[in-house]
């Protein structure tokens, strides 16, 4: 079974991720996979530092912290990042759950609706707090108001993210509690598919 999960910036979507892995589903991070490809891919970094300017640290690879001065609050910087990242992420996540062997297998796409990815997963999940306090971790990201807006520009709103998934987790208590959640979407998720393969049996035999 194959999930995506989903949610606005400062979410806490990376999290609830790595918590179903804890849980015992494989997973992938569009966020790590950008990471990978600014320390890792030299390619990526020159294609990057062509566009962008002095993005590169002494070693050549993307620094992070520049290469946001240089584009959020700048829609068309954006665009050019993201046409630039989007397709080497996206073909690295397929590679990733076509070679998965795993029960479940989880990836983090952030812009999952907005680049009409949804369909390719058998479940969507949105992870959604409350307004003021994504607000509150996206400060302590060092987002302030006026970058935060430029990075919502791009995306479809919390509420509309989340009326679209097929799962919403909302991220209002404590670490304990999202574990919680995650524990008992894995649980349903491997009872779904036990009951499809038993289903499957059963029409074998019939």
């Amino acid at each position: 079974m194959t999930v995506a999960v989903t949610g606005p910036f400062a979410s806490g979507k990376s999290t609830f991720t790595r918590m179903l892995g804890e849980a015992g589903a494989e997973t992938v991070s569009s966020d790590e996979l950008v990471h990978d490809l600014y320390r890792k891919d030299p390619q990526t970094a020159r294609r990057v530092a062509e566009r962008f300017g002095d993005v590169l640290d002494a070693e050549g690879k993307v620094d992070r912290l520049k290469l946001r001065g240089e584009v959020f609050g700048d829609p068309e910087a954006l665009r050019d990042l993201e046409g630039i990242l989007h397709p080497l992420v996206r073909e690295e996540t397929d590679r990733r759950v076509s070679g998965s062997e795993a029960e479940v297998f989880v990836a983090e796409i952030p812009l999952l609706f907005e680049t009409g990815r949804e369909s390719d997963f058998d479940l969507t999940v949105t992870v959604l707090p409350s307004e003021s306090r994504r607000r509150e971790w996206a400060a302590g990201r060092g987002v302030d108001a006026a970058t935060l807006r430029g990075i919502e520009a791009r995306q479809l709103s919390p509420r509309e993210k989340a009326r679209r998934a097929d799962v919403v987790v909302e991220n209002d208590g404590t670490l304990e509690h999202l574990r919680k959640r995650a524990v008992e979407l894995m649980e349903r998720l491997r009872r779904e598919r036990s009951l499809a393969g038993d289903g499957d049996e059963e029409r074998r035999h019939t």
